[in-house]
This record gives C-alpha cells, structure tokens and sequence, in this order.
C-alpha cells in the first residue's frame, strides 16, 4: 500500500531532483522548452508552495517517486505536474495519485477537479476518463507548439 503525504518546504530539494529525473530524462512528448520549464528547481518549488499549491508525494523506501501538485481556485482544483520516477513507473502510483487528486478536491470543498492533458497523449488521457473526467472546452496552447485539453469532473 502506497501511502500519499503532503510535501513540505523540506521535501523542496527531493522534489526538484524528481522534477530533473523525470522532466529532463525520458519525458520526450512533451516540447523541450516545456521539459526544461518543468524541472522546477528548490527556490522555484518553495514560491509555488507559499503561493498556495499543494505538493503530494510517495516514497518508496525513502526515496520520492512519485509527485503531483494541486491549486485550488474559485473552487476548482487544479491538479498537474505528476511526474514519477522512471524507476516507479507501471507500480500503479499515478493511480493513486489520481485517487488522492479527487479526495483532495472533496476535501477542500472544491465543486470541480481539473486536469490539462497533452492532446494525443494515450495513457494520460486513459486516466482521466478512468476517473470520470471529460473535456472542457476546446484544446489550447499552454506552450508553443503544445496543444492541451482541459478535462473536468464534479467531485
């Protein structure tokens, strides 16, 4: 069993070092300016937490291999950035994650969860119909050259 907790300001090096593992390794969908933006170094990560994202994460004995972040606005929850680790892959940790996503969101009163999905992207776009999610309105740039899809669902 997996267990999810919430990141703090100590976890921000781990974090960053996953971020690097994963952002900047295999991850080759995704455009490489978008790759470089999103291995977010420690300075960068501890902004984003003091300006109100949520940081999940699960060790495998000790070591971060999975995390997610989450922003709550105008009660809808934000949920992106789920990397993990090229060594934790196919273990079922996005499920989890993804599981939490939704708990969170209930949680924190949120009348919607919300996720952006690389248009074409197989398996994520398998998760968030797995979990009840559908699109939102028409696919957008979030990058150059990177076409997103916003994907809903009550909580």
């Amino acid at each position: 069993m997996h267990i999810v907790e919430e990141m703090s300001p100590v976890d921000a090096v781990d974090i960053a070092k996953l971020f690097h593992e994963v952002w900047l390794g295999d991850a080759k969908e995704y455009p490489e300016e978008w790759r470089r933006k999103r291995a977010l170094g420690r300075e960068a990560i501890l902004e984003e937490m003091a300006g109100g994202f949520h940081y999940f994460g699960i060790r495998i004995d000790g070591m971060l291999a999975c995390v997610y972040k989450a922003l709550i606005e105008d009660e809808v929850c934000l949920g992106e950035h789920l990397s993990v680790s090229p060594n934790h892959q196919g273990k079922g940790l996005a499920s989890v994650m993804y599981e939490h996503f939704l708990k969170f969101a209930k949680k924190s009163r949120c009348k919607k969860a919300r996720a952006n999905i690389l248009v074409g992207h197989e398996i994520n776009e398998r998760f968030v119909r797995k979990y009840g999610f559908e699109k939102a309105g028409e696919p957008f740039h979030q990058a150059a050259s990177m076409l997103v899809q916003a994907w809903e669902r009550r909580v």
